[in-house]
């Protein structure tokens, strides 16, 4: 069983897909799957519209687990992002696509591959663009800096 076909986390009925892929399907679902509603989408206050495209845009923030977080405490009833039972699916309605990611956390990272994440970080160098917090630790897994060329 592949990674993308195998059960997503408990309590969600939807398939496995990376946080960009499940803002990309809740544009779907929003637009009534229609493409050009999609690209043509001119609500510029919704959190996941430079997002729609499927791509992260130059200037736009590149943490979307922040992203979905603040998204889903809006939508949930008191911000209780915990308590969404959207990822069910419901009568003949789809799950929620971004469910998974509403805590801020990839459900897919388990403490193994962050520790990895963490070791590879401090074996390539990059431990030195790390800034101690003013408790005097080092924050973990990533420097901040953007990857590539910022597409």
């Amino acid at each position: 069983m592949s990674k993308k076909t195998s059960p997503a986390v408990p309590g969600y009925d939807g398939p496995r897909k990376s946080a960009l892929e499940s803002i990309r399907l809740h544009c779907r679902q929003c637009m009534g799957d229609s493409l050009a509603l999609i690209r043509d989408c001119v609500t510029t206050e919704c959190a996941f519209h430079p997002y729609r495209s499927g791509e992260i845009p130059a200037g736009a923030s590149r943490r979307l687990l922040k992203v979905i977080r603040s998204f889903c405490e809006s939508c949930a009833a008191d911000g209780d992002v915990a308590g969404c039972t959207a990822g069910k699916s419901y009568l003949s309605l789809s799950p929620c696509p971004i469910w998974p990611f509403r805590s801020g956390r990839n459900p897919y990272y388990g403490e193994g591959r962050k520790e990895r994440l963490r070791e590879h970080a401090i074996r390539s160098g990059s431990e030195a663009n790390f800034r101690p917090r003013l408790d005097g630790t080092r924050p973990a897994l990533t420097s901040g800096r953007v990857v590539g060329d910022g597409r």
